[in-house]
């Protein structure tokens, strides 16, 4: 289980100096093989969340997404 809430991250606008990116962010979930429940919660994933969740090894059982700003893209991807 991952909660990764109220982070007031803006994925979209990562700044460079901070040396991640959307897709660093993607990999770390990816290396997390029993990840079963993620929680995102507050957080501005307009647009990315294919991105953010690509990597992912197994299907989730749980994901919680309230309150992210999402996009009819991101609709379509779940």
């Amino acid at each position: 289980s991952l909660k990764v809430q109220c982070n007031d991250v803006d994925v979209e606008h990562l700044a460079p100096e901070s040396g991640m990116t959307i897709h660093d962010v993607a990999r770390k979930l990816g290396m997390l093989p029993s990840l079963r429940e993620l929680s995102l919660e507050y957080n501005q994933l307009s647009g990315n969340l294919c991105q953010i969740l690509c990597n992912l090894q197994a299907p989730l059982e749980s994901l919680e997404l309230a309150f992210c700003s999402l996009l009819p893209t991101d609709l379509a991807f779940l």
